[in-house]
């Protein structure tokens, strides 16, 4: 029986032995302490950050004292929603400045509203166009979360041509890639160096990039770090992570310690937090912020920009020399070794050690990003600077959903009115919704009331027969509504070949101004889910209007009201 025990005693130290020089040889490094100092001007906070109003584990509360624990001075809140609730004021909280946004679910993937002042009188979700242009009218940005995530569900599948901002990193999305015994002796190493230890899963996004720099080319997109905290995890989907004890790791304060996004204000915060806010807002908005990995170094102070004849601008901004008379400084300062890679359109350009001057520059797009000594990842991320007009490339026409576009010739478009007094409008809708039909001088107006409960594809729709009518181009109409809603407008095909009322949408904006529309079917899409390819729409079965639950609530009610309703017809194609 000793024998056994001084045996098994034995094993077990031999192995605790190996572990602990295991853990010695393969823990990363602690992060560089630098010896530079944040500027006044510069501060430094964390995005994208999920509470328990969400999937998150944390109150508010919780997650300001842990960023300010960590050194931050603000930070910005994403939980999931659908803009429908009143965003929380900005506030002070342990000395932290808390910024509140939205995520939004979309059809192409997840959308960050940033700046929103208000609520939305009814959800934003559905095609990310629609919702980008929903959150642009509504006074915010619109940042595209997490665009390559390894979880399909989550990856990015639209286009960036009407975003503002892209997450070149986020730090949930960089270890779903990794094998399970990379993940289990990263675990160990969280125990001695957490932050440290997270980090030594990133790995430079080259798709996410690649991204971001074909984007810019077209139009200026700003980019930024996203921490993507729950302060817990879950394996699957996402929803609510397991929260207390082990679960509730990696907290938020270790997340806040991985990469932060550093902004150049216009002055120093002041305290006042709306005013604060807006100072921070602008910054991104404008560009003129910087990521920084601070698992591997800290602080991280950066500069870049461009000069020509006296002027100077920041990151983020356009300076319109076309005469190869620009000359771009970029500098990292309380570290010497670093490694400044200039980019010019994506493509890689010039490169200096701790400070960069490059002289003579071509128009185009130019970002820097800096390495620290062995490691792979950028540690510093910089926004553009635009020199000339940029390099612009031709898009497609429409939404961005594959722009085969159709010209049609002048004089060969004829309009088909659908009359208002027709017997032929009738309503279409599910069994726990109600709608009528009701002519007033000369309009149709069309009431709903969709079954309440939850959402469960409740819908309302207007509906008039097209009788297989070839050559169909446009809808035009014009359409308000007492409150602002969205409103689906649906062509059907006719049925064979396989489909059965198969159905092609796009939608519009209506309020309480009467507004003309017309909606070309090169920009529909199939109704039950996202594609690139267009529709088939010679001919058409009929034209509905509808209210469902992608842009409404159940339960609710309203009115729409119509007039000169008609079909673009291509007298060619009939």
């Amino acid at each position: 029986m000793r024998v056994r025990l001084r045996a098994w005693i034995l094993t077990t130290a031999a192995l605790a032995a190996a572990v602990a020089v295991w853990v010695g040889v393969t823990l990363p490094p602690p992060a560089s302490v630098l010896a530079a100092k944040l500027p006044a001007t510069i501060a430094a906070g964390a995005y994208h950050i999920h509470t328990s109003r969400s999937d998150g584990t944390g109150s508010i509360d919780d997650i300001a004292a842990a960023a300010a624990r960590a050194g931050l001075q603000f930070v910005i809140l994403t939980d999931h929603g659908d803009a429908t609730r009143v965003p929380d004021p900005p506030a002070y909280r342990h000395g932290v400045l808390v910024i509140d946004a939205v995520e939004i679910n979309t059809r192409e993937g997840h959308v960050v509203a940033l700046g929103l002042q208000e609520a939305s009188a009814y959800p934003l979700a559905g095609p990310s166009a629609d919702v980008i242009t929903d959150i642009h009218r509504m006074g915010g940005v619109a940042i595209v979360a997490h665009p390559d995530s390894p979880r399909s569900e989550l990856a990015w599948r639209g286009s960036l041509l009407s975003a503002d901002g892209i997450e070149w990193i986020n730090v949930d999305s960089e270890w779903r890639d990794d094998r399970f015994l990379t993940l289990a002796g990263r675990a160990v190493h969280a125990v001695v160096r957490p932050a440290e230890a997270i980090a030594s899963l990133f790995s430079r996004p080259e798709r996410t990039l690649q991204r971001w720099d074909a984007a810019t080319r077209t139009r200026p997109i700003f980019s930024l770090a996203a921490v993507d905290a729950h302060a817990g995890f879950s394996w699957r989907g996402h929803g609510a992570p397991r929260r207390g004890g082990i679960f509730a790791r990696p907290g938020y304060e270790t997340l806040f310690r991985t990469v932060v996004q550093n902004v150049v204000l216009d002055r120093a915060l002041t305290g006042d937090a709306p005013v604060d806010t807006g100072l921070v807002l602008d910054a991104i908005r404008a560009g003129r912020s910087y990521s920084a990995v601070r698992a591997f170094a800290w602080p991280a102070v950066f500069d870049m920009a461009a000069h020509h004849d006296g002027t100077s601008v920041p990151m983020g901004s356009r300076l319109d020399v076309i005469d190869g008379s620009a000359t771009l400084t970029a500098r990292v300062d309380g570290v010497s070794d670093v490694r400044l890679e200039l980019y010019r359109n994506g493509e890689p350009y010039d490169r200096g050690r701790g400070a960069l001057t490059v002289e003579g520059l071509a128009p185009g797009t130019y970002r820097v990003e800096a390495y620290l000594p062995g490691i792979a990842v950028p540690w510093i991320v910089g926004n553009p600077i635009v020199i000339g007009s940029g390099e612009v490339d031709v898009v497609a026409s429409g939404r961005g959903r594959g722009g085969r576009g159709t010209i049609v010739p002048p004089g060969t478009m004829e309009l088909h009115p659908l009359a208002i007094e027709s017997t032929e409008w009738r309503i279409e809708r599910d069994p726990s919704s109600n709608a009528t039909i009701a002519r007033e001088e000369g309009q149709l107006r069309f009431d709903y009331t969709l079954g309440d409960g939850t959402a469960r594809g409740q819908y309302a729709a207007l509906v008039h027969p097209a009788a297989a009518t070839d050559g169909v181009q446009t809808i035009r109409f014009t359409a308000w509504s007492p409150t602002p809603m969205r409103l689906s407008v649906q062509i059907r095909l006719p049925a064979g070949r396989g489909r059965e009322g198969q159905r092609w949408r796009t939608s519009v904006y209506l309020d309480d101004t009467p507004r003309p529309f017309e909606v070309s079917l090169q920009d529909f899409e199939p109704a039950d889910r996202p594609t690139a390819r267009q529709p088939i729409v010679t001919p058409i079965d009929s034209l509905l209007f509808v209210v469902d639950t992608i842009n409404a609530k159940p339960g609710s009610s309203g009115t729409v009201r119509f007039s000169n309703i008609s079909l673009g017809v291509n007298r060619m194609e009939q």
